[in-house]
């Protein structure tokens, strides 16, 4: 059997009466305006909340008995070349109508009305040995737990999610701030959301990955090799300064002898006649 494509549909555009239905639909309501009937357009409103049902419907009775097959070498070019989506969107389609099509054979009364609210309920629709899955309860969870009109994509994957502390979570920041940090990440050697981890205490950063003109972070410094304000008494601080000459080169501030430290009666110190130490 020769298979064959239109390949007019290989860039899938609608055509110019693709939409028209759309358009005239908009007519016909507009037309009847202020003498619509509310009982049947809140019907059809709640039924076009399932339409991603109907499409699941169709895709997956195309899939399964291979309709597609005089035109189309598989369904995935099907997907691509006669719909102009991917295989894998159609396939997700498919899934969470089965979804909601189980839950509707459940009696339940209210229902995913996307496809994105319906596909996290997939991994609990798994069916054992006996015929039984989570998908009801975790269903029942949700609806237990939020009005229908307050159901979303976030509250669902909240409610159901088994890890919760282990789950990303998104934070929005502008385009520079986002750039510095990847700056900085980079410099550190690690990915974004690891040197955010970092920044607020989740794990410190190996020496070896810290930038040469990085500034040095005190949080990770032991306290004796930190900065801090102490006051002195004036014989400490004749001491402190006579070490501060010792320890300081005129190249680059570092250690050039070994300081000579106080020795009883001022012997051997190396410090001032007018140090107090010295009587």
């Amino acid at each position: 059997m020769e298979i064959t494509a239109d390949f007019n549909d290989i860039y899938w555009e609608p055509s110019e009466t693709e939409f028209q239905p759309l358009l005239d639909f908009e007519s016909e309501i507009s037309d009847q305006v202020p003498h619509n009937d509310i009982a049947v357009l809140t019907q059809r409103i709640k039924r076009s909340f399932l339409d991603y049902v109907r499409q699941g419907i169709m895709l997956h009775a195309v899939c399964r008995y291979r309709l597609y097959k005089r035109q189309y070498h598989d369904f995935a070019e099907y997907c691509k070349l006669a719909l102009g989506r991917s295989h894998f969107y159609c396939k997700k389609i498919i899934q969470a109508a089965q979804i909601c099509l189980r839950l509707i054979k459940a009696k339940f009364k209210v229902l995913p009305t996307s496809v994105s609210q319906a596909l996290p309920l997939l991994k609990f629709a798994k069916v054992d040995e006996y015929g039984d899955s989570e998908l009801q309860d975790k269903w029942q969870t949700v609806i237990d737990g939020f009005p229908p009109q307050l159901i979303t994509v976030a509250k669902i994957q909240e409610v159901l999610d088994e890890n919760p502390e282990d789950r990303a979570k998104q934070v929005r920041i502008k385009g520079k701030a986002y750039k510095l940090l990847q700056e900085k990440a980079v410099a550190a050697g690690m990915s974004v959301s690891e040197y955010l981890e970092y920044l607020i205490g989740g794990e410190s950063v190996p020496e070896d990955d810290l930038s040469n003109d990085e500034e040095e972070d005190f949080s990770t410094v032991p306290l004796d090799e930190q900065t801090v304000d102490v006051e002195y008494t004036s014989h400490q601080q004749a001491i402190l300064s006579d070490l501060d000459v010792v320890f300081k080169s005129p190249d680059d501030g570092c250690l050039t002898q070994r300081p000579k430290l106080p020795l009883k009666n001022g012997r051997g110190s190396g410090l001032s006649p007018n140090h107090p130490s010295i009587n």
